[in-house]
């Protein structure tokens, strides 16, 4: 469906080039791209960290303009690119663009709709306000950065320390800038990128009033397993190689604490549930108190096995996850 969704799209075909980056599936999905005249590459390099095919990706790639579309999106219309593309050429000053929001649509699964609806796959980014995508309770920019209404995108200027979780999902680059941040497979991610951008001054956004499907996970506990990856590699095992920190500044000890208040109450999450209900009539807003306590809970347990395996180290004791 992802690749469906490119192939579809009203642009000029010969301006599409797509490279799909192989970490060792053991499925046909080699096959399938290539029925879509998709260049293939096997990376042999950690296959089970996407992010760093996505560095190998970007070092193949020869057009101007670098798009990430991650292997659970879909593009949900034909003109989605030439929407995507269209602030580049409107103003040379933007770097790069994504969409303003997730898809929603009532025939996604019950997951799909809460992340969608909330503009967030976790609900620390919610609350902390470093989302990056509106929830489909607002009406206008309500994230980080200056935003000026261009009409159909919103021009936006980030600062240093105060930038969301930009990059991935829809991200559209300038290759050029891009390759001014540290891009190399065991330094890029994402984020980081874009934090590497913005210190340089390469600041201006185009954020397209535009969605894009994005089908993160269909049943709960599988999420809450990608979440517990996502935390024991990204933000403890490659910690002192990553730019970007959800937790950094000192104003966010208190919004941590307000989060982990707010997740044992249960009180903040339920009103945010009827607050978004009024605004989209769907049941699956009603998720957010059940993930924010759930995600607590995962993250803890994360940080516990960390610290009791790092101890375990130092004591000289084989064993612990992060061997």
């Amino acid at each position: 469906l992802c690749l469906r969704s490119i192939r579809e799209q009203d642009y000029p075909k010969e301006k599409i080039e797509i490279i799909a980056i192989d970490g060792g599936s053991i499925d046909d999905t080699l096959g399938i791209a290539r029925l879509f005249s998709a260049r293939t590459l096997v990376s042999a390099d950690d296959q089970q960290n996407p992010e760093r095919r996505k560095a190998i990706g970007l070092e193949y790639a020869d057009n101007e303009i670098i798009a990430f579309i991650d292997s659970d999106n879909i593009l949900p219309h034909n003109k989605w690119l030439a929407k995507m593309v269209r602030p580049f050429w409107k103003d040379e000053r933007v770097i790069a663009t994504q969409p303003l929001r997730y898809a929603y649509n009532k025939s996604h699964s019950l997951l799909n709709r809460y992340f969608a609806l909330f503009g967030a796959n976790d609900p620390i980014a919610y609350y902390f306000n470093k989302r990056d995508r509106l929830s489909w309770a607002e009406n206008s920019w309500k994230l980080p950065g200056s935003a000026e209404d261009k009409g159909d995108y919103y021009l936006v200027k980030f600062e240093p320390g105060n930038v969301p979780t930009l990059g991935a999902n829809g991200f559209l680059v300038r290759r050029d800038i891009l390759l001014r941040a540290r891009c190399s497979p065991s330094e890029f991610f994402h984020i980081d990128v874009n934090c590497d951008l913005i210190k340089l001054g390469y600041n201006t956004y185009g954020i397209v009033k535009e969605d894009i499907i994005h089908l993160t996970s269909n049943t709960f506990f599988s999420f809450m397993g990608k979440r517990l990856e996502y935390m024991k590699r990204y933000c403890l095992q490659d910690h002192s190689l990553r730019r970007y920190h959800m937790y950094h500044a000192p104003s966010d000890r208190w919004k941590l604490a307000k989060y982990i208040i707010y997740s044992l109450t249960l009180v903040k999450p339920i009103y945010d549930s009827f607050k978004g209900y009024r605004k989209v009539r769907d049941f699956a807003w009603f998720l957010h108190p059940v993930m924010c306590l759930s995600i607590l809970f995962v993250y803890g347990f994360a940080m516990v096995d960390w610290e009791l395996s790092s101890l375990a180290k130092r004591l000289g004791v084989r064993g612990g996850t992060y061997e």
